[in-house]
């Protein structure tokens, strides 16, 4: 038997190796794409650029061209104006300071000054100025070589005195026959021509016949030359002295085109426009990379689109797979929260059946206290009258005769009070109160008490009344509680205050009871406001008083809060609402 052998076919591999061959010539053809987009995109934006400099240079040109002639009528005006032509004539040109400075100031030239035939200046606007041109000799200038030979006197110069570059135009002054007297000369400032190119973000520059820049939007690039001078220009610019003290220097500018040129190594798309006030031109430079990286930025735009689309899809496939997979968690997840309700519902249970079985003991110790009121009150008040009855007769001193047994009395009297307290309701409803006066009331009860122990009492309140909602003797009943528990707490102390303040925040009354006694421990308001839960010794209390108390405030909708203080004893917090809150 002959074993046939089958060669692999080539279009047979692994899927692997398959998928990665893909994948780099999806690559390759992506980065072919990107690359010829990028090219195209680059000499479009070129093309544009070229197109639509030469109307943007146009109207630069204009612009300066606009700026060197707003005040050419001025010089002539004031060649003909009679002040001028009395004060050349008559050599007293003082006066004539002040109005060429008002002028200057109201057509908003940097100079108008007046020369003599011997180019020394007369009258100048900066008369008062530190640097002013008056006395100075421009016999140099070919504005007045021009103008006092009887022609418009045109010239750029830096000003020999201030230093500041600028545009001079004269007229002669001429007097009734004809003769000319002397010269008038405005000089137009750069410095504002330069902010206004720098404001428009492309690079312009304006240059004389000699190429030397007068005005750029790069303060950096002035007085540079773009073609080297010729030594017949150096001798005239030095004998005009056109740009004063001020260097010039050879700029790194080579054309390479006639749309395109270089400076300090840099790519421009360049466009060249004359000027017609003066022999001089602008140039607009657009740089070439503004062009690439517009380009650049619609080929990483394009990809980037791309790659959102890839992603896109890669994202729609795997919510797909997470939709399953959100099921099955929102199932476990709904389990989980009712399993959690669940053990919510059990606590609010517990907690409920907790504060009914509270509510229940008290209501049932309130009936109880009532009948223990009503069953021991008589008896112990006829035990009392009977030993009051027999202190009188003996003529002794009160709780003399039977300390002991008028101590058990008392004892007896307070439980009674405390259990009539809690088994005491109210035959009238909730009314409006003022807070002061009831404050006022319960103190007068424990004042007896707190002198008995030394302790003194503080009051705060403001003078405005305050009024809340509820049963004024059953928050009387708090308040006196509450002072009593403090008053107890500081018995013994060599100085024992108990400071009661109250103030109104957001509707609302806070009652603030503070003394300096032996604080709450370790224990909290919920452990004091537990029936029968008393830190007092025997006799002096059956735990009542503030859970009594809480009641109270819990009815009004206020709360009850106590605390330890930083430093020593304790405060208690009423907070009960106004009565507009309350109404509300």
């Amino acid at each position: 038997m002959t074993d046939t052998l089958t060669k692999p076919s080539p279009h047979t591999g692994d899927p692997s190796s398959r998928r990665g061959l893909f994948l780099l010539a999806a690559v390759l053809g992506l980065c072919v794409i990107a690359i010829g987009s990028y090219l195209v995109l680059a000499s479009y934006f070129l093309r544009t650029e070229a197109a639509q400099t030469p109307e943007r240079a146009q109207f630069f040109a204009s612009s300066i061209d606009d700026a060197l002639t707003r005040l050419e009528h001025l010089p002539y005006v004031l060649s003909i104006d009679e002040s001028t032509v009395n004060a050349l004539v008559t050599g007293e040109t003082a006066e004539l300071n002040p109005i060429l400075a008002d002028i200057a100031s109201r057509a908003g030239a940097e100079f108008v000054f007046v020369l003599d035939l011997n180019g020394k200046t007369v009258a100048s606007s900066n008369y008062r100025d530190t640097d002013s041109l008056v006395g100075k000799y421009y016999t140099f200038r070919p504005y007045f070589r021009d103008a006092v030979v009887g022609g418009a006197g045109r010239f750029y110069a830096v000003g020999v005195t201030t230093g500041r570059p600028g545009y001079f135009i004269a007229e002669p002054v001429r007097d009734e026959t004809g003769t000319i007297q002397g010269v008038v000369t405005v000089k137009i400032g750069f410095n504002d021509l330069n902010r206004a190119l720098s404001g428009n973000g492309e690079l312009v520059l304006v240059a004389d016949e000699q190429g030397v820049v007068l005005a750029s939007s790069d303060p950096d690039l002035i007085y540079g030359y773009m073609a080297p001078l010729s030594d017949g220009d150096r001798r005239t610019l030095a004998e005009q002295q056109q740009f004063g003290g001020e260097t010039l220097f050879p700029l790194d500018w080579t054309p390479e085109s006639d749309r395109r040129a270089r400076l300090d190594g840099t790519a421009y798309v360049w466009t060249k426009a004359d000027l017609e006030e003066e022999d001089w031109s602008l140039h607009l430079l657009s740089e070439v990379r503004n062009s690439r990286r517009q380009a650049l930025l619609y080929v990483a735009g394009g990809l980037m689109t791309l790659l959102l689309l890839t992603v896109a899809a890669s994202v729609y496939r795997a919510a797909q797979l997470r939709s399953a997979l959100a099921l099955s968690n929102a199932d476990r997840k709904r389990l989980t929260r009712e399993i959690e309700e669940r053990r919510n519902t059990e606590k609010k249970l517990e907690s409920a059946r907790s504060e009914l079985a509270q509510k229940e003991q008290l209501a049932a110790l309130g009936q109880l206290s009532a009948s223990i009121t009503h069953e021991l009150g008589q008896p112990i008040s006829a035990m009392r009258n009977y030993l009051v009855a027999e202190e009188i007769a003996a003529n002794a001193e009160p709780n003399a005769l039977w300390p002991q047994l008028s101590g058990l009395l008392d004892r007896m009297q307070r439980i009674v009070d405390q259990l009539r307290l809690f088994g005491r309701t109210s035959a009238t409803g909730a009314t409006a109160f003022p807070v002061q006066e009831t404050v006022i009331a319960a103190a007068q009860l424990v004042q007896h008490t707190a002198r008995e122990v030394g302790t003194r009492l503080t009051f705060d309140m403001p003078e405005e009344p305050v009024m809340v909602r509820g049963r004024p003797e059953r928050f009387e009943q708090v308040i006196v509680n509450v002072l009593r528990n403090a008053i107890d707490a500081t018995e013994g102390m060599d100085e024992g205050v108990v400071d009661l303040s109250m103030a109104e925040r957001d509707d609302t009354v806070v009652v603030r009871i503070e003394d300096n006694g032996h604080g709450l421990g370790d224990l909290n308001i919920a452990d004091l406001s537990k029936p029968f839960f008393s830190t007092k010794p025997s006799g002096k209390g059956m735990g009542l008083g503030l859970a009594i108390s809480g009641q109270i405030i819990n009815e009004m909708g206020g709360t009850l809060h106590a605390e330890n203080k930083a430093d020593r004893g304790a405060v208690f917090m009423i907070t009960v609402p106004t009565q507009a809150a309350s109404n509300g």
